[in-house]
Protein backbone atom coordinates (compact mmCIF):
# COMPACT_ATOMS: atom_id res chain seq x y z
CA UNK A 1 0.00 0.00 0.00
CA UNK A 2 1.54 3.33 -1.00
CA UNK A 3 1.29 6.37 1.64
CA UNK A 4 0.82 9.96 0.48
CA UNK A 5 3.91 11.38 -1.05
CA UNK A 6 4.99 7.95 -2.43
CA UNK A 7 4.42 8.60 -6.32
CA UNK A 8 7.99 9.97 -6.69
CA UNK A 9 9.33 6.63 -5.49
CA UNK A 10 6.76 4.78 -7.15
CA UNK A 11 8.28 6.56 -10.52
CA UNK A 12 11.98 5.88 -9.46
CA UNK A 13 11.84 2.29 -8.60
CA UNK A 14 9.81 2.17 -11.93
CA UNK A 15 13.07 3.45 -13.75
CA UNK A 16 15.19 1.52 -11.80
CA UNK A 17 13.78 -1.84 -13.55
CA UNK A 18 14.10 -0.84 -16.58
CA UNK A 19 15.93 -3.67 -18.25
CA UNK A 20 19.55 -2.81 -20.94
CA UNK A 21 20.64 -6.42 -20.95
CA UNK A 22 20.15 -9.88 -21.78
CA UNK A 23 20.86 -12.89 -20.38
CA UNK A 24 23.59 -13.47 -23.12
CA UNK A 25 25.35 -10.25 -22.47
CA UNK A 26 25.42 -11.30 -18.81
CA UNK A 27 27.10 -14.32 -19.42
CA UNK A 28 30.11 -12.57 -21.68
CA UNK A 29 30.37 -10.10 -18.91
CA UNK A 30 31.11 -11.99 -15.90
CA UNK A 31 33.50 -14.29 -17.52
CA UNK A 32 36.59 -12.21 -16.52
CA UNK A 33 35.21 -12.44 -12.93
CA UNK A 34 34.01 -16.11 -13.18
CA UNK A 35 37.42 -17.03 -14.14
CA UNK A 36 39.24 -15.33 -10.60
CA UNK A 37 36.34 -16.82 -8.34
CA UNK A 38 36.33 -20.37 -10.00
CA UNK A 39 36.27 -23.10 -7.32
CA UNK A 40 38.57 -25.26 -9.63
CA UNK A 41 41.19 -22.84 -9.03
CA UNK A 42 41.92 -23.23 -5.93
CA UNK A 43 41.94 -26.94 -5.54
CA UNK A 44 45.23 -26.58 -3.51
CA UNK A 45 43.06 -24.79 -0.93
CA UNK A 46 39.63 -26.55 0.27
CA UNK A 47 38.17 -24.11 2.62
CA UNK A 48 38.75 -21.24 -0.31
CA UNK A 49 37.74 -23.90 -2.38
CA UNK A 50 34.61 -24.61 -0.61
CA UNK A 51 33.21 -21.45 0.29
CA UNK A 52 33.75 -20.21 -3.43
CA UNK A 53 32.01 -23.06 -4.92
CA UNK A 54 28.73 -21.96 -2.39
CA UNK A 55 28.99 -18.45 -3.16
CA UNK A 56 29.03 -19.11 -6.44
CA UNK A 57 25.66 -21.76 -6.34
CA UNK A 58 24.27 -18.54 -4.74
CA UNK A 59 25.71 -16.17 -7.14
CA UNK A 60 24.38 -18.10 -10.38
CA UNK A 61 20.93 -18.87 -8.97
CA UNK A 62 20.08 -15.48 -8.38
CA UNK A 63 20.92 -14.21 -11.64
CA UNK A 64 19.43 -16.89 -13.14
CA UNK A 65 16.30 -15.87 -11.24
CA UNK A 66 16.50 -12.31 -13.08
CA UNK A 67 15.69 -14.06 -16.50
CA UNK A 68 12.65 -13.88 -16.02
CA UNK A 69 12.04 -12.21 -12.62
CA UNK A 70 11.19 -14.99 -9.90
CA UNK A 71 8.29 -13.94 -7.37
CA UNK A 72 10.78 -15.75 -4.28
CA UNK A 73 13.65 -13.23 -5.50
CA UNK A 74 15.23 -12.37 -1.93
CA UNK A 75 18.10 -10.08 -1.36
CA UNK A 76 21.83 -11.87 -0.14
CA UNK A 77 25.10 -11.67 0.26
CA UNK A 78 27.58 -13.38 -1.01
CA UNK A 79 31.80 -13.39 -0.52
CA UNK A 80 34.60 -14.88 -2.66
CA UNK A 81 38.28 -15.08 -1.89
CA UNK A 82 40.53 -14.44 -5.41
CA UNK A 83 44.32 -14.50 -5.62
CA UNK A 84 45.44 -10.58 -4.38
CA UNK A 85 47.38 -9.21 -7.54
CA UNK A 86 49.67 -7.62 -5.40
CA UNK A 87 50.92 -10.02 -3.11
CA UNK A 88 50.81 -14.62 -3.05
CA UNK A 89 48.05 -13.96 -0.04
CA UNK A 90 43.72 -13.86 -1.01
CA UNK A 91 41.69 -10.72 -0.44
CA UNK A 92 38.27 -11.25 0.32
CA UNK A 93 35.24 -9.33 -1.58
CA UNK A 94 31.96 -9.34 -0.42
CA UNK A 95 28.97 -8.74 -3.42
CA UNK A 96 25.27 -7.47 -2.53
CA UNK A 97 22.93 -9.64 -4.46
CA UNK A 98 19.88 -7.72 -4.43
CA UNK A 99 17.28 -5.73 -6.53
CA UNK A 100 16.14 -7.08 -10.07
CA UNK A 101 18.80 -4.87 -12.17
CA UNK A 102 21.61 -7.76 -13.78
CA UNK A 103 23.81 -5.14 -15.11
CA UNK A 104 24.16 -3.15 -11.37
CA UNK A 105 25.69 -6.68 -10.08
CA UNK A 106 27.48 -7.44 -13.36
CA UNK A 107 29.10 -4.12 -12.83
CA UNK A 108 29.58 -4.36 -9.10
CA UNK A 109 30.91 -7.97 -9.51
CA UNK A 110 33.08 -6.63 -11.60
CA UNK A 111 34.09 -3.67 -9.48
CA UNK A 112 34.64 -5.79 -6.64
CA UNK A 113 37.85 -7.83 -8.38
CA UNK A 114 39.13 -4.73 -9.71
CA UNK A 115 38.38 -5.69 -13.62
CA UNK A 116 38.09 -3.63 -16.04
CA UNK A 117 34.12 -2.31 -16.93
CA UNK A 118 34.82 -0.14 -20.17
CA UNK A 119 34.49 -2.56 -22.32
CA UNK A 120 30.51 -3.21 -21.00
CA UNK A 121 28.27 -2.73 -23.73
CA UNK A 122 25.15 -1.88 -21.41
CA UNK A 123 24.79 0.94 -19.23
CA UNK A 124 24.30 1.10 -15.11
CA UNK A 125 20.93 1.38 -14.93
CA UNK A 126 20.35 4.31 -11.84
CA UNK A 127 17.41 5.74 -10.03
CA UNK A 128 16.03 8.87 -11.50
CA UNK A 129 17.59 12.61 -11.02
CA UNK A 130 20.55 10.69 -9.09
CA UNK A 131 18.26 10.05 -5.96
CA UNK A 132 19.35 8.15 -3.28
CA UNK A 133 18.28 4.14 -3.23
CA UNK A 134 15.65 2.80 -1.38
CA UNK A 135 17.71 0.96 1.45
CA UNK A 136 16.31 -2.64 2.67
CA UNK A 137 15.50 -1.90 6.50
CA UNK A 138 19.36 -2.00 7.39
CA UNK A 139 20.28 -5.05 5.98
CA UNK A 140 22.99 -3.70 4.40
CA UNK A 141 22.03 -3.71 0.65
CA UNK A 142 19.80 -1.41 -1.34
CA UNK A 143 16.85 -2.99 -3.34
CA UNK A 144 14.09 -2.42 -6.50
CA UNK A 145 10.88 -3.31 -5.96
CA UNK A 146 10.53 -6.77 -7.53
CA UNK A 147 6.57 -6.52 -7.61
CA UNK A 148 7.20 -3.51 -9.86
CA UNK A 149 9.31 -5.09 -11.99
CA UNK A 150 6.87 -8.13 -12.34
CA UNK A 151 4.25 -6.18 -13.61
CA UNK A 152 6.39 -3.58 -15.67
CA UNK A 153 7.25 -7.73 -17.34
CA UNK A 154 3.46 -8.58 -17.52
CA UNK A 155 2.20 -5.58 -18.97
CA UNK A 156 4.68 -5.68 -22.03
CA UNK A 157 4.05 -9.39 -22.83
CA UNK A 158 0.08 -8.47 -22.17
CA UNK A 159 0.77 -5.34 -24.96
CA UNK A 160 3.09 -7.61 -27.24
CA UNK A 161 1.06 -9.19 -30.68
CA UNK A 162 0.52 -13.09 -29.62
CA UNK A 163 1.51 -15.21 -32.41
CA UNK A 164 -1.04 -18.55 -32.36
CA UNK A 165 -1.00 -19.66 -35.93
CA UNK A 166 0.91 -22.94 -36.30
CA UNK A 167 1.43 -22.88 -40.00
CA UNK A 168 3.02 -19.02 -39.62
CA UNK A 169 4.97 -19.81 -36.32
CA UNK A 170 6.16 -23.19 -37.99
CA UNK A 171 7.60 -21.37 -41.20
CA UNK A 172 9.24 -19.09 -39.22
CA UNK A 173 10.64 -21.17 -36.52
CA UNK A 174 11.22 -24.74 -37.97
CA UNK A 175 14.82 -24.34 -38.50
CA UNK A 176 15.56 -22.69 -35.21
CA UNK A 177 13.56 -25.70 -33.34
CA UNK A 178 15.74 -28.47 -35.31
CA UNK A 179 19.02 -26.55 -35.01
CA UNK A 180 18.34 -26.69 -30.97
CA UNK A 181 16.98 -29.91 -30.90
CA UNK A 182 20.30 -31.41 -31.99
CA UNK A 183 21.92 -28.79 -29.77
CA UNK A 184 20.33 -30.06 -27.01
CA UNK A 185 20.58 -34.17 -27.96
CA UNK A 186 24.28 -33.59 -27.88
CA UNK A 187 24.20 -32.17 -24.23
CA UNK A 188 21.53 -34.89 -23.35
CA UNK A 189 24.07 -37.71 -24.72
CA UNK A 190 26.64 -35.99 -22.64
CA UNK A 191 24.44 -35.81 -19.22
CA UNK A 192 23.49 -39.05 -19.65
CA UNK A 193 27.55 -40.51 -19.94
CA UNK A 194 27.77 -38.29 -16.39
CA UNK A 195 25.08 -39.99 -15.31
CA UNK A 196 26.27 -43.37 -16.09
CA UNK A 197 29.79 -42.43 -14.76
CA UNK A 198 28.29 -41.55 -11.45
CA UNK A 199 26.06 -44.83 -11.43
CA UNK A 200 29.15 -47.11 -12.06
CA UNK A 201 30.75 -44.96 -9.34
CA UNK A 202 28.12 -45.59 -6.33
CA UNK A 203 25.89 -47.99 -7.57
CA UNK A 204 22.87 -45.95 -7.97
CA UNK A 205 20.30 -47.77 -9.36
CA UNK A 206 18.75 -44.63 -11.26
CA UNK A 207 18.83 -40.95 -11.41
CA UNK A 208 15.61 -39.20 -11.21
CA UNK A 209 14.81 -35.28 -12.06
CA UNK A 210 11.44 -34.51 -10.07
CA UNK A 211 10.94 -31.29 -12.67
CA UNK A 212 11.75 -29.81 -15.70
CA UNK A 213 15.10 -27.97 -15.31
CA UNK A 214 17.69 -26.68 -17.81
CA UNK A 215 19.99 -29.41 -19.22
CA UNK A 216 22.89 -27.18 -18.00
CA UNK A 217 21.64 -27.49 -14.62
CA UNK A 218 21.37 -31.37 -14.62
CA UNK A 219 24.82 -31.48 -15.43
CA UNK A 220 25.15 -29.22 -12.58
CA UNK A 221 24.12 -31.00 -10.10
CA UNK A 222 25.87 -34.27 -11.34
CA UNK A 223 29.37 -32.73 -11.24
CA UNK A 224 28.41 -31.70 -7.89
CA UNK A 225 27.66 -34.98 -6.30
CA UNK A 226 30.67 -36.22 -7.77
CA UNK A 227 32.59 -33.09 -6.18
CA UNK A 228 31.19 -34.14 -2.80
CA UNK A 229 32.03 -37.52 -2.99
CA UNK A 230 35.71 -36.65 -3.98
CA UNK A 231 35.95 -33.58 -0.85
CA UNK A 232 34.56 -36.11 1.83
CA UNK A 233 36.59 -37.32 4.40
CA UNK A 234 37.03 -41.33 4.38
CA UNK A 235 34.50 -41.61 6.97
CA UNK A 236 31.59 -39.74 5.25
CA UNK A 237 32.52 -40.78 1.75
CA UNK A 238 31.49 -44.31 3.16
CA UNK A 239 28.40 -43.26 4.77
CA UNK A 240 27.57 -41.43 1.28
CA UNK A 241 28.22 -44.97 -0.80
CA UNK A 242 26.39 -46.82 1.68
CA UNK A 243 23.07 -44.44 1.42
CA UNK A 244 23.43 -44.31 -2.42
CA UNK A 245 24.07 -48.36 -3.07
CA UNK A 246 21.37 -49.82 -4.62
CA UNK A 247 19.64 -46.97 -4.26
CA UNK A 248 17.38 -44.66 -6.48
CA UNK A 249 18.75 -40.47 -6.51
CA UNK A 250 16.34 -37.79 -7.19
CA UNK A 251 17.04 -33.95 -7.82
CA UNK A 252 14.12 -31.59 -6.32
CA UNK A 253 13.22 -29.31 -3.77
CA UNK A 254 14.52 -29.87 -0.57
CA UNK A 255 16.74 -32.73 0.71
CA UNK A 256 15.12 -35.46 2.41
CA UNK A 257 14.70 -39.62 2.55
CA UNK A 258 11.30 -40.28 0.44
CA UNK A 259 8.85 -42.48 0.96
CA UNK A 260 10.25 -45.22 -0.98
CA UNK A 261 13.93 -44.79 0.73
CA UNK A 262 15.20 -42.74 -2.31
CA UNK A 263 17.00 -39.63 -1.59
CA UNK A 264 16.31 -36.32 -2.53
CA UNK A 265 18.75 -33.58 -2.78
CA UNK A 266 17.60 -29.91 -3.10
CA UNK A 267 19.04 -28.33 -6.17
CA UNK A 268 18.66 -24.84 -3.93
CA UNK A 269 20.88 -26.58 -1.32
CA UNK A 270 24.94 -26.98 -0.51
CA UNK A 271 26.76 -30.52 -0.12
CA UNK A 272 26.89 -30.19 3.62
CA UNK A 273 23.01 -30.17 3.40
CA UNK A 274 23.24 -33.45 0.79
CA UNK A 275 25.46 -35.04 3.39
CA UNK A 276 23.77 -35.09 6.45
CA UNK A 277 20.65 -35.88 4.37
CA UNK A 278 22.57 -39.08 3.23
CA UNK A 279 23.54 -39.26 7.10
CA UNK A 280 20.26 -39.60 8.08
CA UNK A 281 19.39 -42.13 5.34
CA UNK A 282 20.61 -45.59 7.73
CA UNK A 283 17.94 -44.14 10.24
CA UNK A 284 15.33 -43.52 8.25
CA UNK A 285 15.16 -46.62 6.06
CA UNK A 286 14.54 -48.26 9.29
CA UNK A 287 10.89 -46.40 9.57
CA UNK A 288 9.27 -47.79 6.20
CA UNK A 289 7.98 -50.50 7.74
CA UNK A 290 6.24 -48.45 10.08
CA UNK A 291 5.33 -46.08 7.44
CA UNK A 292 3.60 -49.01 5.66
CA UNK A 293 2.29 -50.42 9.03
CA UNK A 294 0.82 -47.05 9.70
CA UNK A 295 -0.86 -46.28 6.40
CA UNK A 296 -2.20 -50.01 6.92
CA UNK A 297 -3.80 -49.23 10.21
CA UNK A 298 -4.89 -46.13 8.86
CA UNK A 299 -6.23 -47.59 5.67
CA UNK A 300 -8.43 -50.51 7.94
CA UNK A 301 -9.73 -47.20 9.78
CA UNK A 302 -11.03 -45.78 6.86
CA UNK A 303 -12.65 -49.02 5.25
CA UNK A 304 -10.58 -50.34 3.40
CA UNK A 305 -9.70 -46.67 1.93
CA UNK A 306 -6.47 -46.20 -0.56
CA UNK A 307 -3.56 -44.58 1.52
CA UNK A 308 -1.67 -42.52 -0.94
CA UNK A 309 2.15 -42.49 0.17
CA UNK A 310 4.02 -40.51 -2.66
CA UNK A 311 7.40 -41.40 -3.48
CA UNK A 312 8.88 -38.45 -3.41
CA UNK A 313 7.57 -36.66 -0.46
CA UNK A 314 9.68 -36.62 2.85
CA UNK A 315 9.25 -40.26 4.30
CA UNK A 316 9.94 -38.37 8.22
CA UNK A 317 7.07 -35.98 7.96
CA UNK A 318 4.53 -38.16 6.19
CA UNK A 319 5.10 -40.98 9.06
CA UNK A 320 4.27 -38.24 11.67
CA UNK A 321 1.11 -36.92 9.53
CA UNK A 322 -0.33 -40.41 9.32
CA UNK A 323 0.71 -41.17 12.93
CA UNK A 324 -1.03 -37.42 13.84
CA UNK A 325 -4.44 -38.24 11.88
CA UNK A 326 -4.55 -42.02 13.12
CA UNK A 327 -4.45 -40.64 16.70
CA UNK A 328 -6.89 -38.13 16.34
CA UNK A 329 -9.44 -40.73 14.37
CA UNK A 330 -9.05 -43.29 16.96
CA UNK A 331 -9.86 -40.45 19.81
CA UNK A 332 -13.16 -40.43 18.77
CA UNK A 333 -14.88 -43.89 18.90
CA UNK A 334 -18.70 -42.78 18.53
CA UNK A 335 -17.49 -41.49 14.97
CA UNK A 336 -15.34 -44.60 14.02
CA UNK A 337 -18.12 -46.64 12.18
CA UNK A 338 -19.31 -43.21 10.33
CA UNK A 339 -15.63 -42.78 9.51
CA UNK A 340 -15.10 -46.29 7.91
CA UNK A 341 -18.57 -47.00 5.90
CA UNK A 342 -18.25 -42.79 4.45
CA UNK A 343 -14.87 -43.22 2.91
CA UNK A 344 -15.35 -46.65 1.86
CA UNK A 345 -13.69 -47.40 -2.33
CA UNK A 346 -12.37 -44.35 -1.80
CA UNK A 347 -8.64 -42.68 -2.12
CA UNK A 348 -7.19 -40.56 0.54
CA UNK A 349 -3.91 -38.52 0.61
CA UNK A 350 -2.89 -37.27 3.98
CA UNK A 351 -1.46 -33.53 4.00
CA UNK A 352 0.06 -31.07 6.26
CA UNK A 353 -1.60 -29.35 8.94
CA UNK A 354 -1.28 -25.86 6.66
CA UNK A 355 -3.82 -27.48 3.92
CA UNK A 356 -7.73 -28.34 4.04
CA UNK A 357 -9.95 -30.82 3.34
CA UNK A 358 -10.39 -30.86 -0.71
CA UNK A 359 -10.92 -33.46 -3.43
CA UNK A 360 -7.99 -33.42 -5.98
CA UNK A 361 -8.55 -33.29 -10.10
CA UNK A 362 -8.35 -36.77 -9.69
CA UNK A 363 -10.43 -38.02 -7.03
CA UNK A 364 -8.02 -38.31 -4.37
CA UNK A 365 -9.51 -37.25 -0.91
CA UNK A 366 -7.01 -34.48 0.48
CA UNK A 367 -7.16 -35.23 4.36
CA UNK A 368 -5.14 -32.52 6.73
CA UNK A 369 -3.63 -34.83 9.50
CA UNK A 370 -4.92 -32.19 12.12
CA UNK A 371 -8.66 -32.27 11.05
CA UNK A 372 -11.12 -31.69 12.85
CA UNK A 373 -12.90 -35.29 12.87
CA UNK A 374 -16.61 -34.09 12.93
CA UNK A 375 -15.80 -32.21 10.43
CA UNK A 376 -14.14 -34.64 8.48
CA UNK A 377 -17.21 -37.24 9.06
CA UNK A 378 -19.46 -34.41 7.79
CA UNK A 379 -16.75 -34.13 4.55
CA UNK A 380 -16.72 -37.71 3.71
CA UNK A 381 -20.11 -38.46 4.08
CA UNK A 382 -20.94 -35.11 1.18
CA UNK A 383 -18.39 -36.11 -0.84
CA UNK A 384 -16.82 -39.50 -1.19
CA UNK A 385 -18.67 -40.69 -3.61
CA UNK A 386 -18.48 -37.80 -5.92
CA UNK A 387 -14.36 -38.38 -5.46
CA UNK A 388 -15.00 -42.06 -6.31
CA UNK A 389 -16.88 -41.02 -9.46
CA UNK A 390 -14.65 -38.60 -10.44
CA UNK A 391 -11.83 -40.51 -9.99
CA UNK A 392 -13.62 -42.92 -12.70
CA UNK A 393 -13.90 -40.76 -15.18
CA UNK A 394 -10.47 -38.94 -14.68
CA UNK A 395 -9.25 -42.74 -14.86
CA UNK A 396 -11.18 -43.17 -18.17
CA UNK A 397 -10.35 -39.81 -19.66
CA UNK A 398 -6.44 -40.52 -19.33
CA UNK A 399 -6.43 -44.03 -20.39
CA UNK A 400 -8.02 -42.03 -23.80
CA UNK A 401 -5.64 -38.94 -23.99
CA UNK A 402 -2.61 -41.30 -23.66
CA UNK A 403 -4.20 -43.32 -26.70
CA UNK A 404 -4.96 -40.12 -28.49
CA UNK A 405 -1.44 -39.02 -27.73
CA UNK A 406 0.34 -42.35 -29.14
CA UNK A 407 -1.99 -41.70 -32.42
CA UNK A 408 -0.98 -37.64 -32.94
CA UNK A 409 2.89 -39.06 -32.65
CA UNK A 410 2.06 -41.66 -35.37
CA UNK A 411 0.18 -39.82 -37.73
CA UNK A 412 2.38 -36.45 -37.62
CA UNK A 413 5.70 -38.45 -37.12
CA UNK A 414 6.06 -36.30 -34.06
CA UNK A 415 9.22 -37.06 -31.60
CA UNK A 416 7.40 -36.47 -28.37
CA UNK A 417 3.94 -34.93 -27.41
CA UNK A 418 3.46 -33.89 -24.02
CA UNK A 419 1.76 -30.80 -21.72
CA UNK A 420 1.39 -28.28 -18.62
CA UNK A 421 -0.87 -29.96 -15.58
CA UNK A 422 -2.78 -27.13 -16.13
CA UNK A 423 -5.52 -28.15 -18.52
CA UNK A 424 -8.74 -30.44 -18.13
CA UNK A 425 -8.05 -33.92 -19.81
CA UNK A 426 -11.49 -33.02 -22.07
CA UNK A 427 -9.41 -29.80 -23.45
CA UNK A 428 -6.22 -31.51 -24.08
CA UNK A 429 -8.10 -34.14 -25.84
CA UNK A 430 -9.49 -31.52 -28.32
CA UNK A 431 -6.23 -30.05 -28.79
CA UNK A 432 -5.04 -33.24 -29.49
CA UNK A 433 -7.65 -34.59 -32.03
CA UNK A 434 -7.69 -31.34 -33.58
CA UNK A 435 -3.51 -32.06 -34.00
CA UNK A 436 -3.92 -34.98 -35.09
CA UNK A 437 -6.36 -33.56 -38.20
CA UNK A 438 -4.19 -30.74 -39.44
CA UNK A 439 -3.71 -29.43 -42.68
CA UNK A 440 -1.21 -31.05 -44.39
CA UNK A 441 1.23 -27.76 -44.22
CA UNK A 442 1.61 -28.09 -40.86
CA UNK A 443 1.91 -31.77 -41.07
CA UNK A 444 4.57 -31.58 -42.80
CA UNK A 445 6.04 -28.54 -40.92
CA UNK A 446 5.59 -30.44 -37.27
CA UNK A 447 7.20 -33.95 -38.37
CA UNK A 448 10.59 -34.70 -36.75
CA UNK A 449 9.71 -31.82 -33.54
CA UNK A 450 8.77 -32.58 -30.35
CA UNK A 451 5.21 -30.56 -28.83
CA UNK A 452 4.26 -29.13 -25.85
CA UNK A 453 0.78 -27.92 -25.17
CA UNK A 454 1.78 -24.73 -22.46
CA UNK A 455 -0.05 -22.37 -20.83
CA UNK A 456 1.67 -19.64 -22.74
CA UNK A 457 -0.38 -17.91 -25.37
CA UNK A 458 2.29 -17.72 -27.84
CA UNK A 459 4.79 -19.96 -30.20
CA UNK A 460 7.80 -20.43 -29.26
CA UNK A 461 11.00 -22.59 -29.36
CA UNK A 462 12.38 -24.00 -26.31
CA UNK A 463 15.81 -24.17 -25.47
CA UNK A 464 15.74 -28.56 -26.04
CA UNK A 465 14.16 -27.07 -29.59
CA UNK A 466 10.69 -28.35 -28.15
CA UNK A 467 7.94 -26.62 -29.76
CA UNK A 468 5.60 -24.83 -26.92
CA UNK A 469 2.15 -24.14 -28.60
CA UNK A 470 -0.93 -22.98 -26.42
CA UNK A 471 -4.40 -24.86 -26.42
CA UNK A 472 -6.32 -22.90 -28.40
CA UNK A 473 -3.77 -22.33 -31.38
CA UNK A 474 -5.39 -22.06 -35.02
Amino acid sequence: MFTAGSSSKHQRLWQASKRCISSNEVAQALRPFLFLVHPDKYAKFPEIQTQNEKSLQIFNGYMNDLFPVSPSLKPTKVSFSIADKQSTTFRKIHINLTGTDPAKIVREALESCELSTSELKFKNNGLAGGSKKQNSGGLGFNTTNVEEDLLRSYLKRKKATVITNLYDSLTNQRDEAMRKKREAKTLRVSIQEDVSDLKYRTQLKDVVWQMHWEQSHMRRCIANVNRMLDQAVPETRIILEKAFFKNVLRFGRGSFICCDGSIQLGADHVPEQWEQSCQEYQIRKNQIPILKETAKQLEQTFGGAQILLPHNKGLAQTLTQLQTLTVRVWKKEALLRRVEDSAKNSMLEVVTSYDELAIGVDGRLYIPCNVDVPSLVQFLEENAEKAIELNRTMHHLNNELEFARDECIKELKLTGLKWEQAFSPEALLQCVYRLTHCSDEVRNLVSGLSLIISASPSIYVTNDGTLSIPLNWS
